[in-house]
This record gives C-alpha cells, structure tokens and sequence, in this order.
C-alpha cells in the first residue's frame, strides 16, 4: 500500500514558479500592440488635421427597378472633421424639366466614405447627371 500511495506522488507534476517563455513573448507582443494604439491616438489628438468636412460625391452605378432608376452614389469626406446629415442632391437634365433627387446620410466620419442612392424616373445615363453635397450639420 505504502508503494501505491508514492507512485500517485511521483505522477503529479510539480507547480512551476514561473509561467512558461511563450506568455511572456505573448504577454509582450500583446503589450507593444497596447502601447502602439494607445500612442496613435494620443498623437491623432495632439496633432491630428481638424479642417472641415470636404464632402466629394461620386456616382457608382445606375440599377433600373419596376419604379424608377436607382442611382447608387458613394460620398467621400476628405476633410479633418466627421459630418452628420449630410444632403446629397442629384440634378439629371437633358429631357425638359431638370429632376432633382435627394438623401440624406445619417454620418460620414473624417477621411471616410458612405454609400447610398437617389431614385430617378428617366435613366440617368440617358441625360447630364450632377451629383454634389448640399449641406450638413456638425459631428463633433
């Protein structure tokens, strides 16, 4: 019996004292990313541009639908600063009267983009389209 008791002994491993070498080397990598990130946006705060929004509106495709044209436009905000309700107007012309549709993007932040559409009820490949940004509040 006593034999027993000392084999069940031998077969636990001892505690180790320190952890192993590799969560170290992931507890450091894990630390750089950290301090990394954390210096990025310390710096983007001191430093970063702060111009007003420069919103560009780019056409990115003409869909037909059983109710209109779907005119799919992407707004690109080049500037330092985020805008919110942001009006996007689209002037087709080149059939009698202009046609002029709107939408409004809830929030395009600094140096980003954000897609949406306009509805038409003449194709626009068919006439002389104008895209352009009518207005916008204050992100920050």
């Amino acid at each position: 019996m006593a034999t027993a008791s000392k084999s069940r002994r031998a077969a636990k491993p001892s505690p180790r004292s320190e952890p192993p070498l590799l969560e170290w080397i992931s507890a450091a990598i894990g630390l750089a990313c950290a301090l990394v990130a954390i210096g990025f946006v310390g710096w983007d705060a001191l430093t970063g541009e702060r111009s007003p929004p420069e919103i560009e509106v780019r056409l990115v495709a003409v869909t037909p639908t059983p109710h209109g044209f779907v005119t799919q436009v992407e707004a690109i905000n080049h500037g330092g600063s985020s805008a919110a309700q942001v009006t996007v107007e689209g002037v087709l012309s080149g059939r009698g009267e202009p046609e002029t549709a709107q939408a409004t993007l809830d929030y395009i932040p600094e140096q980003s983009r954000v897609s949406g559409g306009l509805v038409f009820e003449h194709d626009p490949r068919a006439g002389r389209l104008v895209l352009r940004a009518k207005g916008f509040a204050d992100a920050s």
